[in-house]
């Protein structure tokens, strides 16, 4: 018979439970969990003593176990068994989290180059103050973009999907030194940003003072914005320094080559009156 206080219907328990009548029903037939007694007319009743177990099934379901690995364990529960499925779950559920954030780091760097294109003017310099940067580096490049280039390309790209998972697009870079002297072909390797943590990185883009231009078009449009960015260093009283770093800002929204923008920002620092004296002119 029975009794309210100690038994419960489908309805009542489903509502107990915050699950739904059909769940229960489905969960009573293939064995997960099933009601305490049956009467002859094949209502259903449930205990209070059962919503503990019930708790623990929506628990373990919550959090991504399968029906299959939740029967498995009703087998032959133990607290060793239980702290062997809740230390894997939380593994998983630290690798998601982790996996969320690799994707939120990726938007926002997409979103900020995005931001950057949208002001992009062909040619124009500021003067701009950069914190130091962790960098990840290719192997030698020609810089011809050729059948070894893109072998490089390819060990690259598989190197920072290991990395990263996600990964922004990464791009090139040519010593200040190539660009004074004319000498605008010979690249050094291919670059990505790196991690902020110890071993995170093969070299550092020194924090400092840039100069930051875009080239709207294609790449040999490269050469004509270095010369205007040799220019301003002479007339600014600057010496070009390091290396020059060209990243391509819009990949995600280009429609025609001629709008592609590469954004390339090179390290400077003022020179002191005798080096003004023995500097060479601009290329």
């Amino acid at each position: 018979m029975k009794t309210k206080n100690y038994l419960y219907t489908t309805g009542e328990f489903a509502k107990l439970g915050g699950i739904n009548k059909r769940t229960l029903h489905y969960y009573d037939e293939i064995g997960l969990f099933s009601p305490a007694y049956k009467a002859e007319n094949g209502y259903r009743y449930y205990t209070c003593f059962q919503t503990v177990q019930l708790e623990l099934i929506v628990t373990l379901r919550k959090i991504g176990l399968s029906i299959e690995e939740i029967m498995r364990y009703q087998q032959s529960p133990s607290g060793a068994s239980f702290s062997d499925l809740i230390a894997e779950k939380k593994a998983l559920i630290d690798r998601s989290i982790q996996e969320l954030l690799n994707t939120k780091s990726f938007l926002e760097q997409k979103s900020a180059k995005l931001s950057l294109s949208l002001r992009a003017e062909h040619g124009k310099i500021e003067r701009i103050t950069l914190p130091e940067q962790p960098i990840l580096l290719s192997a030698p490049i020609t810089g011809a973009y050729d059948e070894q280039d893109f072998e490089v390309v390819g060990d690259f790209s598989l190197r920072l999907k290991s990395i990263f998972g996600l990964y922004d697009n990464f791009g090139s870079r040519i010593s200040a030194e190539h660009i004074l002297n004319g000498d605008f072909q010979s690249y050094d390797s291919f670059f990505a940003y790196g991690k902020q943590e110890p071993g995170g990185c093969d070299a550092v883009r020194p924090a400092g003072n840039y100069l930051r231009t875009f080239c709207v078009g294609g790449w040999d449009k490269l050469q004509e914005v270095y010369r205007t960015v040799c220019r301003f260093a002479s007339e600014n009283q600057l010496e070009l320094s390091g290396y020059a770093y060209e990243e391509g800002l819009n990949e995600m929204s280009l429609q025609k080559r001629e709008d592609y923008i590469t954004m390339i920002t090179v390290g400077c620092r003022t020179l002191t009156a005798t080096e003004l004296h023995s500097r060479p002119a601009a290329p």
